[in-house]
């Protein structure tokens, strides 16, 4: 297990971050925040070409750049990798797609003086077969978080957003997203063997953070730090940036902050959609118990879906890419 990868992977908005953030604490460990490297550079590999010469290499990097950039101090790794020292690291780990994650993971967790070093993208819940076939001892984690929390929360990320992000909030298009994801990871679960993917549940790690630290430490291969627990953020969907910020430690305020924040109609519609994929994962039901949905909400959900998929595809950092797409519905079953 030592030096093997470690991957965060889950669905936005569900504690893939606090899992990060948590496993960053341990001075031998250090994840990237969200490389998107597999939904943005290999999903693109036909384009970008088979990084054998400096042209390909080149637009990789650029690539690179549109995300990396943005993830405070992950930036720096790039003004590491110049066009000769990419060369020489590519050819250390074996050249391709691979080698290139590779050298990334490596150069950063040099730069940390870590001796273990991955990544947290949720979107890799996509595409842990692709990992497990690289890297056949690395250690996943799949976090998984109520849906309906998970609604809450990307409702209210856009809500205090720019006025053109709020218009990417739809319950139906929201729900489709949580249960494609999660159904990936579950069967991405029925077929690995049982020290390759773990099961985090946010709710557990916000209620027991040391109790379930420790866990992610067992899993992944590193002795656990009391330090470990003491983030420097959390619950960055209801606080402002400026808030979380000046926040620390685990705050579990939003455990179950869905049921003042949704509406019953919500929470109808997500259950209907994701209700039999929540069971599986130990949630349960409780549209049966609430007010009928409104029939004049149902009918403005309907409406704004074409729209809200159109905003999503177009705008924001993760915009909509067709491999994406293909990807999301085939998990939508």
């Amino acid at each position: 297990m030592a030096g093997s990868p470690i991957f965060v992977v889950g669905a936005p908005r569900t504690g893939t971050t606090l899992t990060r953030d948590i496993l960053n604490n341990h001075p031998d460990v250090y994840l990237f925040n969200e490389i998107h490297f597999f939904e943005q550079v290999w999903d693109s590999r036909v384009q970008l070409g088979d990084l054998s010469d400096a042209g390909s290499r080149a637009r990789a990097l650029e690539r690179l750049a549109e995300w990396v950039a943005t993830v405070g101090d992950d930036r720096a790794v790039l003004d590491v990798l110049t066009e000769p020292e990419l060369a020489r690291r590519l050819e250390l780990e074996g050249g391709g797609y691979r080698g290139l994650l590779l050298a990334l993971f490596r150069t950063r967790a040099e730069m940390e003086n870590a001796g273990r070093f991955g990544d947290s993208s949720p979107q890799d819940v996509l595409y842990i077969a692709q990992i497990l076939e690289w890297f056949p001892d690395a250690r996943i984690l799949g976090v998984v978080r109520d849906p309906r929390g998970f609604l809450a929360s990307y409702k209210n990320q856009w809500r205090r957003a720019v006025a053109g992000d709020r218009e990417r909030y739809n319950p139906v298009m929201t729900s489709m997203l949580w249960r494609s994801y999660m159904r990936a990871l579950l069967e991405a679960k029925a077929g690995v063997a049982p020290e390759a993917l773990a099961i985090v549940r946010y709710e557990d790690l916000v209620d027991f953070p040391e109790r379930e630290a420790r866990r992610l430490c067992e899993h992944v291969g590193v002795d656990f730090r009391p330090g470990m627990i003491d983030v420097k953020r959390s619950n960055t969907s209801y606080d402002t940036a400026v808030a979380a910020l000046k926040k620390s430690g685990i705050d579990a305020r939003s455990r179950d902050r869905w049921r003042t924040e949704l509406t019953p109609t919500e929470i109808w519609v997500g259950e209907r959609i994701f209700g039999p994929v929540m069971e599986q994962l130990g949630y349960d039901r409780i549209a049966h118990g609430l007010e009928r949905p409104s029939p004049g909400e149902l009918v403005h959900i309907a409406a704004s879906l074409p729209g809200r998929l159109l905003n999503q595809a177009r705008t924001g950092r993760k915009k909509l890419t067709l491999a994406k797409l293909r990807r999301v519905l085939g998990s939508l079953r």
